[in-house]
């Protein structure tokens, strides 16, 4: 039994990537329900959220990521 088994890639992942990707969005994290992007602003993390809501996702708020310059998103899938 392997010591670490991957799980498959969520089936929203691929075309967040690729949104991202054609958007200039940097993914810094992702898992099951979330993925986590760089946003260098308040401003841009509103932009952000707003572009992502069209794939389903929703921005969580945390005061902490904002002096990290993240934005953390959830997905219902």
């Amino acid at each position: 039994m392997p010591l670490f088994s991957r799980k498959p890639d969520p089936p929203w992942l691929e075309q967040a990537r690729e949104f991202c990707r054609t958007n200039k969005i940097n993914i810094t994290a992702w898992g099951p329900h979330a993925l986590v992007v760089e946003a260098e602003s308040p401003e841009r993390a509103a932009e952000i959220a707003n572009q992502l809501s069209n794939l389903g996702f929703k921005a969580i708020e945390d005061e902490n990521e904002k002096y990290a310059c993240l934005l953390t998103l959830s997905h219902p899938e």
